[in-house]
């Protein structure tokens, strides 16, 4: 299922946040414009890691031709080498590098592909989400993302964030790993001279 929030703009810069499946969960990804810090576009499906490549690459390609750039994509590489792998092989050409932690970014910066989210990684990334969320400084136009959210919750037992019994996290952790991406990934083009107005980004005087 793919939930279609509004259409990219000419040149707009996406990034994209993907959660593979592990076992019966859901694979999903989260598509935020660096320039409008909105949700665009969300999919989620019952489709295997290897599959969710596949799906990965013809939506980056979409998103190509709807705005001239190829989406930054991260898959979460965990549980998403089968997912890296198909994206290699079909030579999407915007798979994202980073490392395992904050602190060895600016030194080993680029080494591996995909997100790696793990004990130093997954409470920034969701704290960093909790903030902008509350500071209002994302908009979320999808209820299936925001249902979701209502349903994650910090495990009263070991203070995990994660989500309720019975109820998926996979389109909050793809949201988070976006979001992240909207941090700390460079702006594809130069957006000096260019202005907002109306519903389209226009060259500036």
């Amino acid at each position: 299922m793919i939930y279609q929030h509004r259409h990219p703009d000419h040149q707009e810069d996406i990034v994209i946040g993907a959660d593979p499946a592990e076992g019966n969960d859901w694979s999903a990804w989260v598509a935020i414009s660096k320039q409008r810090a909105d949700v665009v576009m969300i999919g989620r499906s019952k489709c295997e890691s290897s599959q969710l490549g596949h799906e990965l690459n013809h939506i980056g390609r979409w998103f190509h031709k709807q705005t001239t750039l190829f989406p930054v994509i991260a898959p979460e590489r965990n549980v998403g080498a089968a997912t890296i792998y198909v994206l290699k092989e079909l030579n999407y050409p915007q798979l994202y590098r980073g490392t395992d932690s904050f602190v060895k970014q600016t030194e080993l910066a680029g080494t591996q592909y995909g997100w790696h989210t793990n004990t130093a990684t997954r409470p920034k990334m969701l704290d960093d989400l909790a903030l902008a969320v509350r500071q209002k400084a994302i908009t979320l136009p999808s209820k299936v993302l925001i249902d979701e959210m209502y349903t994650f919750i910090r495990n009263e037992k070991t203070g995990k964030p994660e989500a309720e019994v019975g109820c998926n996290d996979d389109l909050v952790m793809s949201l988070a790993i976006a979001w992240q991406l909207y941090s700390v990934v460079p702006t594809q083009i130069d957006t000096t001279n260019y202005k907002y107005e109306g519903s389209k980004w226009k060259i500036g005087k």
